[in-house]
C-alpha cells in the first residue's frame, strides 16, 4: 500500500475508525488489537478498547493470527467477530444479518467465515472463543497462517450474496 491503511479515508472517515464504528453497531464490546497503541489511539472511537499485541524482537507485529490468539482470552462471549480494518463496505446491518445465523452453526465448527477462490476470509467472520486451545496448539507447533489453522478444523461457510462487501484496500488504486 505504501502507507498505513488505518489512516486512509473512506467517505471522509479513517478505515480503522470506520470498521470500529461498524462493529459497535452489532457488538457490546469492540477491541482493537495492535502493538502500536500510540499510533492508533486517535482513530479508536469512544467505547472501543485497545488490546496490546506483543511485538516480535524486531518491534514488528507477529501477525494477525498471533494477535488474535493474544486477544482471545479477553472475550467473554461464545462467539467473537474478527474484522480487518480495511473492509469499508461492511455495515452494522450486514453484520447483524450474519450474526443471526450463528445459532444454526454446527457445535463442532470453530468458525463461521466467508470463502473465496483463494480460501477462507479469516478477517471477516466469526470464531468460537473456545477455539483458543486449538489455536494455541497450532501456534506452538510453529503455525502462523490462518488458512493453515482453519484447514485443520471444521469451519462453516458464511455465504455472501454480494462479494463486493468483502472488498479490501490493498493498493493505492483501490
Amino acid at each position: 500500500m505504501g502507507r498505513d491503511k488505518a489512516f486512509i479515508l473512506f467517505a471522509g472517515v479513517p478505515l480503522l475508525t470506520r470498521i470500529c464504528q461498524t462493529a459497535q453497531g452489532v457488538a457490546s464490546q469492540v477491541f482493537v488489537i495492535s502493538p502500536w497503541r500510540s499510533r492508533y489511539q486517535s482513530l479508536i472511537p469512544q467505547g472501543c478498547q485497545f488490546l496490546q499485541e506483543i511485538q516480535t524482537q524486531e518491534n514488528q507485529s507477529a501477525g494477525p493470527l498471533i494477535g488474535f490468539s493474544q486477544a482471545l482470552p479477553q472475550v467473554k462471549t461464545e462467539w467473537v467477530l474478527l474484522l480487518a480494518q480495511d473492509l469499508p463496505y461492511l455495515t452494522p446491518e450486514i453484520l447483524q444479518e450474519w450474526s443471526s445465523n450463528l445459532k444454526s452453526v454446527s457445535a463442532d465448527a470453530i468458525a463461521y467465515l466467508p470463502r473465496s477462490k483463494k480460501g477462507w476470509e479469516p478477517l471477516s467472520g466469526f470464531y468460537r472463543v473456545d477455539c483458543l486451545p486449538l489455536l494455541n496448539a497450532y501456534i506452538k507447533k510453529g503455525g502462523k497462517s490462518f488458512q493453515g489453522f482453519l484447514n485443520q478444523h471444521l469451519v462453516e461457510e458464511l455465504f455472501i450474496s454480494d462479494r463486493a462487501l468483502l472488498f479490501n484496500c490493498n493498493t493505492p488504486e483501490d
